[in-house]
């Protein structure tokens, strides 16, 4: 594997385990939110909290992991993309 490629990989790879990982503290927390308030909670971003609330932190997290994983994804496709015209 070329090491341009490796190393785009290897980003990806990274940006996916921390997007699991943000998203699993996510959907925990959005199941102890629930237990607590059942219907206070719901899909509506207007609902996860104050500013600076545990809640509205998870979910800025997960926001911010899931946009590295997409730039990554991104990077990863030119990475592919420029290695195939060069072949």
């Amino acid at each position: 594997m070329h090491p341009d490629l490796k190393t785009r990989r290897r980003l990806f790879v990274q940006a996916s385990q921390s997007y699991t990982a943000a998203d699993f503290a996510w959907r925990k927390a959005l199941g102890h939110a629930r237990t607590l308030v059942p219907g206070a909670v719901s899909r509506k971003v207007s609902t996860i909290g104050a500013p600076g609330s545990r809640m509205r932190r998870l979910y800025e997290a997960r926001d911010k992991a899931l946009h590295r994983l997409q730039v990554a994804h991104l990077k990863l496709d030119v990475a592919r993309t420029r290695l195939a015209d060069q072949a």
